[in-house]
């Protein structure tokens, strides 16, 4: 499997001015290769691979010095991301799924990253990385050590208003799915962020919610400035800096708790939610986006597979109408938070029945026999 590791770099001062060189100079040739392909569509009909600009590239790396003292792969990145942008485009014509998006060509604000398309052409000690165009070697702040006999597959630079930082891909060797022995299911919401089907509860920490008032006092500073005056961009970069600060804090929050949940139990159910069309709800839409559901899902899917645990999504369908008891449907709103059935006289909280509800679709979906799951009492499943 593939992980990547993010270490923040520790740049001198002429290598922060040869990444910023690095940076532009890939710019330049994204917008090139973007010139070439249209060029190219509107002479002949046909577009350019990304083979085919790979191998113009070896002809320009021999005729400008400039170009050709940077390794290849680095440039091969620049252009695979281009393709890759095609490719998006092409698929979205397609599939007709919203607007198309051709891609455009990047001004100096819209590119912020350079890589390595194969690790060759680049050297890590275990300290320190080695590339063509950088002067010295380059330090990492290795706040944490990549496993043993890790193979550094590639690697990609990124600046943002804090610095730069390197995302080092990493494949790892696929640890032995465990056998299942404990089964949790894992109701998301937005008054209780996560109802587990063993009564655990993880509030919903509001990160954005709680940081709105700094957001709108900076949003209406920027309001007031003139534009393209040196005031607008430094109100501008505070903005950015409290727009960082609520990533970074929701991210670091996501992780924990993830990671937290993942050693609770060997097989992990969730609901297999569409949070792009729920995120359209005209009242819900902001704390949809702030809850997160869908990076949470996505690192409980790789934090189970790093550790040969299970995760499994089911379909969330009339999870929280359902009686988790005798699976008599009892509707009710969002409002309505705790769940009464008329029928076998259940009454628990809505978001803990929706958990049972999701267990026992999830051991449904695998046939699992499971010591200690009674259907008919939910208080009794382990």
């Amino acid at each position: 499997m593939i992980l990547t590791y993010r270490y923040r770099l520790l740049p001198l001062k002429s290598q922060h001015r040869a990444l910023e060189r690095l940076c532009a100079a890939q710019r330049a040739l994204y917008n090139a290769g973007l010139e070439e392909r249209i060029d190219c569509y509107r002479k002949t009909g046909k577009t350019r691979t990304y083979i085919d600009q790979c191998k113009s590239l070896t002809k320009c790396r021999h005729e400008l010095p400039d170009m050709g003292e940077l390794p290849a792969n680095l440039q091969r990145w620049t252009l695979k991301r281009l393709d890759e942008a095609f490719q998006e485009f092409f698929r979205r014509l397609k599939t007709r799924s919203g607007k198309a998006g051709f891609p455009r060509f990047r001004g100096k604000g819209r590119w912020e990253a350079f890589g390595f398309s194969e690790f060759r052409g680049i050297r890590f000690d275990g300290k320190r990385l080695r590339f063509g165009g950088m002067p010295g070697a380059l330090k990492l702040h290795l706040h944490r050590e990549l496993p043993d006999g890790a193979d550094i597959r590639s690697c990609v630079f990124r600046q943002d208003g804090s610095g730069w930082f390197v995302c080092l891909q990493v494949a790892v060797p696929t640890p032995e799915k465990r056998a299942i022995e404990s089964v949790i299911g894992v109701d998301l919401g937005l008054t209780v962020f996560a109802y587990c089907s063993d009564k655990g509860e993880v509030p919903n920490p509001r990160i954005a919610r709680r940081a709105e008032k700094g957001l709108r006092r900076r949003q209406r500073a920027l309001s007031r400035c003139q534009r393209g005056s040196h005031r607008r961009h430094k109100v501008r970069a505070q903005l950015a800096r409290v727009h960082r600060k609520i990533a970074n804090t929701r991210n670091s929050w996501l992780h924990k708790e993830s990671a937290k949940l993942v050693k609770r139990a060997d097989l992990i159910v969730v609901e297999d939610l569409k949070v792009a069309n729920m995120i359209r709800h005209p009242t819900l839409a902001r704390s949809i986006a702030d809850a997160s559901w869908s990076r949470f899902v996505s690192m409980l899917d790789y934090k189970v597979e790093k550790t040969g645990g299970h995760l499994i999504r089911v379909d969330p369908r009339n999870t929280s109408q359902e009686c988790s008891r005798c699976h008599e449907l009892v509707p009710k709103s969002l409002a309505v938070r705790t769940h009464q059935c008329p029928s076998c006289g259940l009454v628990i909280h809505r978001d803990y029945n929706g958990s049972l509800n999701i267990r026992r679709a999830g051991i449904g979906a695998r046939a699992l026999n499971v010591v200690g799951c009674d259907e008919r009492a939910p208080g009794n499943i382990s």
